[in-house]
């Protein structure tokens, strides 16, 4: 509130109850004292005057309260109210529903020295009888309980306008600390007030009319116009009462109102002190609790929502990975099928180079017989020499043939170098994608453990392969290196047969030369007999390792079948998750559109 609504409220509350003692209290106390003390024209005047001037001299407690009042009110308004800590604004609330019932006080003090005062000016005009003095006696009987409930209700309403102001109403008090004037208190003081003034006045005069103590005269109309006083004191009473009672009654009903439609943004101002107004500090503490609860509600959901929402998203990613996951298995599965058939092939032309080797083997065998038989019988006949030279001739066509297979041998090493070569690479490959694997594992949570499981297989299979890699590409090299000493030693072996041949054709004379050729030549062969044990040994481990390859490559078809069947259960599982996010993402819609029922 501002000063001047201060003001305002003050006036208001000071010129209010001044009327209620003015306009109701002082006429209806002055006509009982001139009908029950059976005043004169003359006295009753005298009284009249008597009672003015004490009613005048009495409004310097009204200008107090007047004071005191714009006092706590001048600490609402907004600018010094904020300033002010919790607990002095506990108190300025707490001092404004305690002030109808302080404010007594003023309107006690005020009759208590004004009705002394009114018959002491009055009887300084002439000596009163025990019957024109006794009224002023029994008049505290009649004013004191009217007025005082009346001076009650009312400033309850004025203060009200200033509880249900923004910085007051909403401003929480301990119940503990509320003043209590409850509704069977205030009911009972009513009717009490109405009831003291009925039997004071009316029974007053009607007992003194019945035992002749006082002599009224027109006793009708007398008693008629007290009535009529006597009623418009109860109708303004039980208008006050009435209007208290219903103000509260009506702020309560507005705010269940306001509840019933979902409107939590309001709390119910403390403007009385009766059960009405201890009863909404309950309601203002269950609205604030379901504020809360609406609160927390509406955050939760729209949190639900938005989680859900990037579960979604990051499912749609895993799903995504899942895709290119699936593809690259099958780029893998060819690449693999690709690799098997290699080794497949390579295993195949080992075994046709073991064999070829034994052959040339046994034919080098069968040439180092020969060759001792040659130098043996070198002194026999020509036949002899021509039959050793058909034999140079078939040893001639053994080495071409030696030399051909060698040289298939070497292409076949070579090709299965490149092979294994791809095979590193595919090895590297697998541990990317292993890796890769276990990154989108490890983001899908519990729900990618399974498949955590199936990358760290993967991985340690791609080791196992490119380590097995390397020591076939360890062997191949021995075994191309060991190829091209053979085809050396036989190429000189196929020499020296054409040298034989041209020495047989030349002369027979040169058979003795011969026969030393044929001392070099059982050297040589000597020597080839023993590259072709290497070559031997090095074609067995050849076939041995590309069997334990073909093994190999067919144990990772079928790891790559099992990573193609996971991906696919995963993928489902992962739509599955997008279907329970998309549910999710809905209900938690829908709690938000029913939570939306309370306004906050």
């Amino acid at each position: 509130m501002n000063e001047a609504k201060i003001k305002s409220l003050c006036w208001r509350l000071t010129l209010g109850l001044e009327l209620l003692t003015a306009v109701l209290a002082v006429p209806t106390a002055v006509l009982f004292i001139i009908i029950a003390g059976v005043y004169s024209f003359d006295k009753s005047l005298l009284v009249i005057l008597g009672a003015t001037i004490a009613l005048v001299t009495s409004y310097i407690l009204p200008a107090i309260r007047f004071i005191r009042f714009k006092t706590l009110l001048s600490k609402t308004i907004p600018e010094s109210f904020q300033k002010l800590s919790l607990e002095e604004k506990q108190k300025i609330k707490l001092r404004l529903l305690e002030f109808p019932k302080s404010n007594l006080g003023y309107f006690l003090i005020q009759w208590t020295f004004g009705i002394p005062f009114a018959a002491f000016v009055t009887f300084r005009f002439f000596t009163p009888t025990i019957v024109e003095a006794l009224p002023y006696a029994i008049l505290p009987l009649l004013i004191y309980p009217v007025l005082g409930v009346s001076h009650f209700f009312l400033t309850e309403l004025m203060v009200s306008e200033v509880l249900i102001t923004p910085a007051l109403k909403d401003l929480t008090l301990k119940e503990e600390t509320i003043p209590k004037v409850g509704i069977y208190a205030r009911i009972f003081f009513t009717m009490s007030a109405v009831f003291s003034m009925t039997l004071t006045a009316l029974g007053y005069l009607l007992l003194a009319q019945v035992t002749q103590f006082v002599q009224l005269q027109n006793a009708e109309l007398t008693l008629v116009l007290m009535a009529v006083f006597i009623t418009v004191n109860i109708f303004v009473l039980t208008s006050l009462f009435v209007k208290a009672m219903k103000f509260n009654t009506i702020q309560m009903t507005n705010r269940y109102k306001a509840l019933a439609s979902g409107d939590l943004r309001e709390s119910v101002p403390i403007i009385s002190s009766d059960e009405l107004g201890h009863g909404s500090i309950s309601l203002n503490s269950f609205i604030d609790s379901i504020r809360k609860i609406t609160s927390v509600v509406i955050e939760e959901s729209d949190r639900v929502n938005a989680d859900s929402k990037v579960i979604a998203t990051q499912t749609q990613g895993l799903t995504q990975a899942m895709m290119e996951q699936a593809s690259s298995s099958e780029e893998m599965s060819a690449g693999v099928e690709e690799m098997s058939a290699s080794i497949r092939s390579t295993a195949f032309g080992a075994k046709k180079q073991n064999d070829i080797t034994k052959e040339a083997k046994d034919l080098v065998l069968g040439m180092e017989s020969s060759i001792v038989s040659v130098h043996d019988i070198m002194n026999l006949t020509e036949s002899e020499t021509k039959q050793m030279e058909e034999e140079t001739k078939l040893g001639q066509t053994a080495l071409q043939s030696t030399l051909d297979a060698m040289s298939e041998i070497e292409s076949s090493v070579d090709h299965t170098s490149n092979v294994i070569q791809v095979i590193g690479e595919i090895s590297d490959k697998i541990g990317l994608l292993s890796l890769n694997a276990s990154i989108e594992a490890a983001r899908a949570g519990d729900a990618g453990r399974g498949f955590a499981v199936v990358a760290s297989e993967i991985s340690k299979l791609g080791e196992q392969t490119l380590s097995n890699t390397k020591r076939i590409l360890e062997a191949v090299s021995k075994a191309s290196s060991s190829t091209k000493s053979g085809r050396l030693a036989v190429s000189n072996t196929e020499k020296t047969f054409t040298q034989i041949g041209m020495s047989v054709h030349t002369t027979i004379d040169l058979i003795k030369q011969s026969s030393d050729m044929t001392k070099k030549q059982l050297e040589l062969v000597k020597h080839v007999k023993e590259s072709f044990e290497k070559l031997t040994i090095s074609a067995m481990e050849i076939e041995h390792n590309t069997s334990e390859q073909a093994s190999t490559s067919e144990e990772l078809a079928k790891s790559i079948a099992t990573i193609t069947e996971g991906t696919e259960y995963l993928n489902q599982f992962v739509n599955d998750i997008d279907k329970l996010c998309a549910a999710l993402s809905a209900k938690a819609s829908n709690l938000r559109k029913t939570i939306d029922f309370f306004k906050i």
